[in-house]
């Protein structure tokens, strides 16, 4: 993968690249290998925050956040919620809490909802306030 990734970026066919890792020892394992050999290559880690247990408390979440972080130490890690609210921190118990907190911090990078299928029904209302406290300067 970390090859592909450098053909790609070398001759032009994208200009960035993304993993999205979860917690889970075998997954992590493969991620982090790439990441210590390849990583000045990956733009973003889009860890999948989503995947810990519904009911994440926001102090649970920064945990997640800065442990990942120092995993994927360098990265850019990003946010990322469920909006259908099956896993993680959802956004009615705290995730822009949180948002606001990593801004605050300079460590917000970026957040990914998953998923549009489940945003449509609600005007993506997530999308669109994910946009409006990005949009804010530090």
């Amino acid at each position: 993968i970390g090859r592909l990734i450098t053909t790609l970026k070398q001759n032009g066919v994208i200009s960035f690249a993304s993993i999205a890792p979860f917690d889970d020892d075998q997954v992590q394992s493969h991620y982090l290998a790439l990441w210590k050999s390849y990583g000045h290559l990956i733009d973003y880690v889009n860890f999948q925050f989503y995947a810990y247990d519904e009911g994440t408390t926001v102090s649970q979440f920064m945990n997640y956040f800065e442990t990942q972080s120092s995993n994927y130490k360098g990265g850019k890690v990003l946010a990322s919620f469920s909006s259908e609210g099956s896993g993680g921190l959802s956004p009615e118990d705290g995730f822009f809490t949180a948002c606001n907190r990593l801004k605050s911090q300079q460590a917000l990078h970026g957040i990914f909802v998953w998923s549009a299928d489940d945003s449509k029904a609600r005007g993506f209302r997530y999308e669109k306030q994910s946009q409006a406290l990005l949009a804010i300067p530090h």
